[in-house]
């Protein structure tokens, strides 16, 4: 049990101080500086959060569409329905018809 116990906290140091290293190796050799690399940051978010929107917009603008078309189809069903006589089984299979 302490050998499971120790590897773990091992491991867990080996991990915090690799990200350490790695974060001020990243700053060390990061090819902008740090203002310059946030504001590039900034501008890449307020993109994308352009782009997402743009995104949402649209999708919803053609589901409204949709919901359009599907409620005009299914008045046409009502209407035509109501012009014919119902059929029903008596096993409670549903009726097939083909186009």
């Amino acid at each position: 049990m302490e050998t499971t116990n120790k590897r773990n906290h091992n491991f867990l140091t080996g991990l915090v101080f690799g990200g350490v290293l790695g974060g001020v190796a990243a700053f060390l050799l990061a090819p902008k500086p740090g203002k310059e690399l946030r504001t590039d940051i900034k501008e890449t978010g307020q993109k994308a959060i352009h782009e997402t929107e743009a995104f949402f917009g649209k999708a919803g603008h053609q589901v409204s569409e949709a919901r359009q078309r599907a409620r005009h189809v299914l008045s046409c069903i009502k209407e035509k329905k109501g012009n014919e006589p119902s059929y029903t089984t008596e096993s409670g299979e549903e009726m097939v018809v083909e186009a």
